[in-house]
């Protein structure tokens, strides 16, 4: 038991929903199967993310889309978050989740 993390157990795309219970955190860390997965993590950070706070995001390639280069995707994910994240790494967790990756920011607004 961690007295400092909390799972969120709620709709993800609904952040206002559940804001009043969490407040501002250091850390927001996302992994979740969705096509627009992304745009719910960058969200929640909007929402709970404390400035130059660390965001972990678990990319599911697959989830996103089935007929693309994991590693494409990867990119395209990745290039949604700059505009306001600085991407400190990427990793791809192969041979441990096959077409997944994690990527590691740090939080500029």
């Amino acid at each position: 038991h961690r007295s400092n993390v909390m799972p969120i157990l709620q709709d993800a795309r609904k952040p206002k929903e559940y804001f009043s219970v969490f407040g501002k955190v250091d850390v927001v860390y996302v992994d979740i199967a969705q096509p627009d997965q992304t745009k719910i993590a960058i969200d929640n950070c909007d929402m709970f993310l404390k400035k130059e706070g660390l965001f972990f995001l678990v990319i599911k390639t697959r989830s996103i889309d089935v007929t693309k280069a994991p590693k494409r995707i990867v990119e395209e994910e990745i290039q949604k978050l700059r505009e306001k994240f600085e991407i400190l790494e990427s990793i791809d967790l192969h041979p441990y989740d096959k077409d997944h990756a994690m990527v590691i920011a740090k939080y500029k607004n």
